[in-house]
């Protein structure tokens, strides 16, 4: 696989992907992705993205500050 920005080698990792609510900061570690190798871009499976958008939503309707949250495949 290439990078789409730089044309380099993605290979398998591990990430950390945060996102702002407006209301709150929700980091999620240990997300798989496939990262380059000269760039640094990481880009995800669609099962990741939906997981992440799974977990987003969930931590939603806790309103807390900051979340930091371990990325799980397993339903919520």
């Amino acid at each position: 696989m290439k990078c789409l920005y730089c044309k380099g080698n993605m290979i398998n990792e591990t990430t950390s992907d945060v996102t702002d609510l407006k209301t709150c900061i929700v980091v999620i570690r240990n997300v798989p992705c496939h990262k380059c190798t000269q760039c640094g871009e990481t880009a995800y499976d669609l099962s990741v993205g939906e997981r992440l958008e799974q977990i987003i939503d969930s931590v939603k309707e806790t309103m807390m500050e900051v979340a930091i949250i371990t990325y799980s495949d397993k339903a919520a």
